[in-house]
């Protein structure tokens, strides 16, 4: 099958009419890209083709240009394709893969005439890397263009040439930092930064992107210019041209990324290297450079463990359920939205809405409340254009669309009705007779909770078919997770719309079978319970918390309890203690904190006192809660923390609350922050080892630990299998929902 087709034209009159005529004579050559899957990306065989390309393009007469198009108009060519990096385990066949990339792109560097990257859409990774190979690039204006190398986020750097090309194009200390952070640029910052010679309108952009073209060939030193005062002289010669300036910004940007880091992911000190040192040798010294540190990285787990949650996080992306095809489904958009509850979620998802392009109403029962949230959802807002992500223009038009009330008016054209106040059964129930009086039938109603069942909560609804649990994370706007939870009651439909939203909203959504906790805090909940079991038996709570940042948690146990706050953890710890018993029998910790007045950081200490500037502090009252003297190494606590975490996911698999694997790790990164680094709680188990696992889990339990190891662990063990023997075959993003057995 063919990708690439070459076409000759002449350049019309619309692009070059009134320009000089010192532009070079010929014919235009148009290489254009269009592979049969939705977006463009860079396998083997599609590099193999543009290599024989570029031998035919050399062998042709009289060009004036060669055009690189794409023929969809999303994307212009989104990357190397993921599935073969992470099939190269093998570090010299990684190099040799990389190396080859280079090759090919420096053949297309190297024709005899002027070359041009014309940018519509997506431009990421190997995409902006050819652009790079290229001589100039021209970009459409549109929301869809997108132009930056992401490949720290994959565990790997830019191996194609992008650490060598784009500091040469536009210098050292304006490439390092889009490349260690992954930075995907909208075309007028890309342009602003010198990676993009042309701004062109999307309408008309063949048309208007060929004249950009002819201007460029008519007047190419204005390039050059440009480019020249984009860099600055200073600069360049301090940074860039000096060795002493070159290590100044090699150990500030080390120190930063070790800061970031912690030194478990290894990209970013390689992407530094990368593009320090092989600055200062030649273009094929620096790719040579660059393809070697490629190779090792693509051939590292880090790498696997990222790739496979970013492909779990784009199956979320395309998550169905049901029968797409079902004409009895309503299939209303979701524009016109409702939250109930302006507290600190309710105010949240109401801003998620708004920056989403839905229409929101706001109510809440308290006026004092109503405003609070209203002041919340403006200061979310107002960050938004203090980050220049929103024009004030646009941030007057957001604001337009949210209306507030304290009663029922307004509610009867809604598509969806987002429910957030207390965590308590009877008033949700509550809430949803009184509003199922003023809204359609169609209308999704869509209850954010974290641990009450779904299936209770629709009990004497007129239509507990649209009813959906939705359980966002605090805070909303940076969580990234969305549980999606269908009651014994729910309608596909209902839950296809609240997917949808989801997606729209920029979340990825799990879907979670009906359970108390769900899943992420059914979870998290043994984590902490260990941290609170240890901290009685003599462990320093500074050091477990430490610790479990060291291992790649975004913070500890001891500290996540004083965010969530204390009295919410002593509710969840009994929510789930009454549904699965003695395993999950919470310890007296908590509550005893929670007696003598300590509710977290809301209230001003939990186990540890906030305030002021300084860090907080360990309160030297959390002694009076240990019952022993007993010292944990770092490798037990660790144990500790993680293993009883690990048999709860087991059963939550062998329960079918989760339907595979991967899910539970792309729920788990996304929503609790377990480190991305080891590709999440199953896989990192499977790394480990399940023997050793049920080993310690056995001897727990025969030293007085209720928790038995669940029957699906001890069977993986006896088949000498691991989690991921239990994942689906790749290529499939539906999930059939399933009922899941008794706990």
């Amino acid at each position: 099958m063919s990708h690439w087709k070459i076409v000759r034209s002449e350049p019309t009159p619309a692009w070059s009419d009134g320009l000089p005529e010192s532009a070079p004579n010929g014919s235009w050559v148009h290489l254009i890209l269009d592979g049969p899957s939705p977006v463009n990306a860079l396998s083997s065989a599609v590099m193999q083709e543009l290599s024989e390309k570029a031998v035919e393009l050399r062998t042709f007469q009289g060009v004036a240009a060669l055009l690189i198009w794409s023929a969809k108009k999303e994307h212009f060519i989104a990357g190397a394709d993921i599935a073969e990096i992470a099939g190269l385990t093998d570090v010299s066949l990684a190099t040799a893969a990389a190396a080859e990339g280079q090759r090919i792109f420096g053949q297309l560097h190297e024709l005899p005439f002027p070359t041009f990257a014309m940018i519509r859409g997506t431009c990421l990774g190997g995409g902006l890397e050819l652009a790079l190979a290229l001589d100039y690039r021209v970009a459409a204006e549109t929301s869809s263009t997108k132009i930056g190398l992401p490949e720290v986020n994959l565990g790997i750097i830019p191996g194609f040439g992008g650490c060598q090309r784009l500091p040469r194009l536009i210098g050292i200390t304006r490439a390092l930092p889009l490349i260690l952070a992954g930075k995907r640029l909208p075309a007028k910052l890309a342009q602003r930064r010198g990676i993009v010679d042309a701004l062109v309108p999307p309408e008309g952009f063949h048309a208007v992107a060929g004249r950009a073209v002819a201007q460029i060939l008519a007047a190419p030193d204005k390039v050059a210019v440009r480019r020249r005062k984009l860099r600055g002289r200073i600069v360049r010669w301090l940074f860039e041209e000096n060795p002493i300036g070159r290590r100044f910004v090699e150990k500030r940007a080390r120190a930063q990324v070790a800061g970031l880091t912690a030194g478990n992911y290894p990209a970013p000190p390689a992407a530094i290297t990368a593009v320090i040192d092989g600055y200062s040798k030649d273009l094929a010294a620096g790719l040579q450079l660059e393809a070697k540190l490629c190779g090792e990285l693509i051939a590292s787990d880090v790498c696997k463990n990222l790739i496979s949650i970013f492909n779990s996080s784009e199956d979320a992306r395309k998550l169905r359920v049901g029968d797409e095809d079902d004409t009895n489904a309503p299939s209303q958009p979701t524009d016109k939205a409702a939250v109930i509850g302006a507290g600190v979620m309710g105010a949240g998802i109401a801003q998620m809405l708004l920056s989403r392009g839905c229409d929101v109403r706001l109510r809440d029962l308290d006026s004092g409340a109503l405003a609070k949230g209203l002041r919340t959802i403006a200061k979310l807002v107002e960050a938004q254009v203090k980050k220049r992500r929103l024009s004030p223009r646009e941030q007057a038009e957001l604001l337009s669309r949210l209306t507030h009330t304290t009663d029922l008016v307004g509610f009867a054209q809604l598509d969806v009705v987002v429910e957030a106040i207390v965590e308590r059964l009877d008033i949700k129930q509550a809430a949803l007779r009184e509003l199922e009086a003023q809204m359609r039938p169609d209308t999704v109603f869509a209850t954010n909770t974290s641990a009450l069942s779904i299936s209770s909560i629709q009990e004497g609804a007129e239509h507990p078919e649209r009813v959906v649990g939705m359980h966002f994370f605090n805070p909303v706007h940076k969580m990234p997770l969305v549980e999606v939870i269908p009651g014994s009651a729910t309608a596909d439909w209902a839950v296809e719309r609240v997917l949808k939203l989801t997606q729209r909203l920029g979340k990825y959504p799990i879907l979670v079978q009906d359970s108390p906790g769900f899943l992420v805090n059914r979870l998290l909940a043994p984590l902490l319970n260990s941290a609170c079991q240890m901290l009685e038996e003599g462990a320093s709570g500074v050091e477990v918390d430490r610790v479990a940042v060291a291992f790649g948690l975004p913070m500890g146990p001891f500290r996540l309890l004083d965010e969530v706050g204390i009295d919410i953890g002593v509710e969840v710890s009994e929510t789930l203690s009454a549904a699965f018993g003695s395993r999950v029998t919470p310890s007296p910790v908590l509550q005893k904190v929670l007696d003598r007045g300590d509710l977290g950081r809301k209230g001003g200490s939990g186990f540890y006192a906030y305030g002021g500037d300084g860090a907080p502090a360990w309160l030297d009252k959390n002694e009076a809660l240990q019952n022993g003297g007993r010292h944990f190494d770092r490798e037990q606590i660790v144990h500790r923390l993680l293993d009883p975490l690990l048999d709860e996911a087991a059963r939550c698999l062998e329960e079918g609350i989760i339907d595979r694997p991967s899910v539970v790790d792309l729920g788990m990164v996304m929503g609790t922050g377990f480190p991305p680094f080891r590709g999440g709680p199953l896989r990192y188990a499977d790394a480990v080892g399940l023997p050793q696992l049920l080993q310690r889990l056995e001897q727990r339990h025969d030293e007085g630990d209720p928790r038995t190891p669940c029957e699906l662990l001890q069977e993986l063990v006896r088949g000498k299998n691991g989690f991921y023997s239990l994942e689906p075959g790749a290529g499939s993003a539906t999930t059939r929902r399933v009922e899941p057995a008794a706990p």
